[in-house]
């Protein structure tokens, strides 16, 4: 994208340039100029594209925007930014400058911050919008269309008319295209809907995901105990967060910290060497288990042969469990000990069929290899049994560790998605070989 822009061209070329740029390129532009074609391209840029922009920055470029805007360019943007995002942007800062921010906010705006900015951040509040349209059920339909279109802003959600009685309390809302074809003489109270989804204050961003996503809704409204409206949580704020999980949960797959992609190599390097380090740790232990069984592999060298498909094949029925476990957590699926109970021993029983299956198979690859390379040390069938006892032991404890492990660590208020990754690999690594070599020493020692 950079190196389709000229910026010896004139004002008026880049303007046109930049208008024919989507917001989000222009963000994926902007981290890519000096200071001089920044301020210029901020300057020629449409108010309404810049706010979007500015929205698509990652925070650390946001305030590099800031800097180089005027105190009235900046109020400007505030105003014209919706609160969910500006709330997003504010949180980000040091205190001092956050009270510094809201200053330049007017006195409305302001309170809505401060009020989102209060929720935990867990809360569906915390990411719910206030630009929404709300009327009285009494409202004509001439006078509702009429306040519609003068009073509603360009970044105001519209779509959906929420309706209110007498005591500000939500009774209804009204779909903006079933409030075009209304007749006028009609009321809001005569044609809107009074069975509609809602989100109370205290409710998680996890049960908005659940409600957006299982009744198929552009908005949900957010009630306070007076069950009186004080935001909406839209499709697309949901969208973001799962962007936002997905990438959080990968970064903790990985076992690295928040990755921002202005971090230099260093910086990357820093975020990632004590994680690094505690698998190599655990790696150690696995060559110090290896150590311990060196008599063994020195009278059955064959052993090491099938080292590999006995780690492999524990530590992928180990993911799955643990995949289907953390997402069970996710989607709230274990509220109760009897769904706990019935998930442990479902997994239990999925893991104990797939390791007798493939146990089985492979002591009869094991058999026939042995055989065919007429191998001089014990008997094919002695290490095919020992294979056999191996897999399905390491596979069914690995499958169990995978169940168990993140349940008890949501239990414990810790994220089971800390579990993955290096961590939960090498603990099957080690539970595998302990396992294998330890049947095989019995069996031949």
């Amino acid at each position: 994208m950079a190196k389709r822009i000229n910026f010896k061209n004139s004002d008026a070329l880049l303007d046109k340039m930049f208008d024919a740029i989507h917001a989000y390129d222009l963000s994926v532009l902007y981290p890519q100029l000096d200071e001089i074609e920044k301020k210029r391209m901020i300057a020629l840029i449409s108010n309404e594209k810049f706010n979007d922009m500015f929205v698509e920055l990652e925070h650390v470029y946001q305030v590099d925007v800031i800097s180089h805007l005027t105190e009235v360019k900046v109020k400007q943007l505030f105003r014209n930014l919706e609160s969910d995002d500006l709330k997003e942007f504010i949180e980000q800062l040091d205190p001092e400058i956050q009270k510094k921010y809201l200053k330049q906010l007017t006195k409305v705006k302001a309170k809505t911050i401060e009020l989102l900015l209060q929720y935990e951040e867990d809360s569906a509040a915390s990411m719910m919008s206030t630009e929404f349209i709300e009327l009285s059920k009494d409202t004509s339909i001439k006078e509702a269309t009429y306040r519609v279109i003068r009073d509603s802003k360009e970044n105001e959600f519209i779509d959906t008319i929420f309706v209110t009685d007498e005591d500000k309390k939500l009774v209804g809302k009204i779909d903006i295209k079933d409030l075009i074809i209304a007749r006028e003489g009609t009321i809001l109270e005569k044609i809107m809907k009074s069975n509609y989804h809602f989100l109370n204050e205290t409710d998680t961003i996890e049960q908005a995901i659940d409600m957006i996503q299982n009744y198929d809704k552009n908005a949900i409204p957010v009630l306070n105990t007076k069950q009186e409206i004080i935001g909406i949580i839209t499709a697309d704020d949901i969208f973001d967060e799962l962007i936002e999980d997905i990438d959080d949960d990968y970064q903790r797959y990985a076992l690295v910290q928040d990755h921002q992609s202005s971090y230099t190599a260093i910086q990357r390097s820093k975020q990632r060497l004590p994680w690094l380090f505690i698998a190599v740790v655990l790696n150690l232990v696995t060559v110090s288990i290896l150590s311990l069984f060196s008599n063994t592999l020195e009278t059955v060298t064959i052993l090491v042969l099938f080292q590999p498909m006995i780690l492999g094949m524990a530590g992928n029925i180990g993911t799955q469990s643990l995949a289907v476990t953390i997402l069970g957590i996710s989607k709230d699926s274990f509220d109760k000990k009897d769904k706990v109970k019935a998930h442990i021993f479902k997994e239990l029983g999925v893991g104990v069929l797939n390791s007798l299956i493939l146990s089985i198979l492979a002591f009869i690859f094991v058999f026939v290899l042995l055989n065919v390379i007429n191998s001089n040390q014990q008997k094919p069938i002695e290490i095919a049994q020992i294979v056999f006892i191996a897999i399905f032991s390491a596979m069914t404890v690995s499958a169990m560790m995978g169940t168990l492990v993140p349940l008890t660590l949501n239990k414990f208020k810790i994220d089971p998605a800390s579990a993955s990754g290096p961590l939960m690999t090498t603990m099957n690594d080690i539970l595998a070989l302990v396992i294998y070599f330890g049947v095989a020493t019995i069996a031949f020692l």
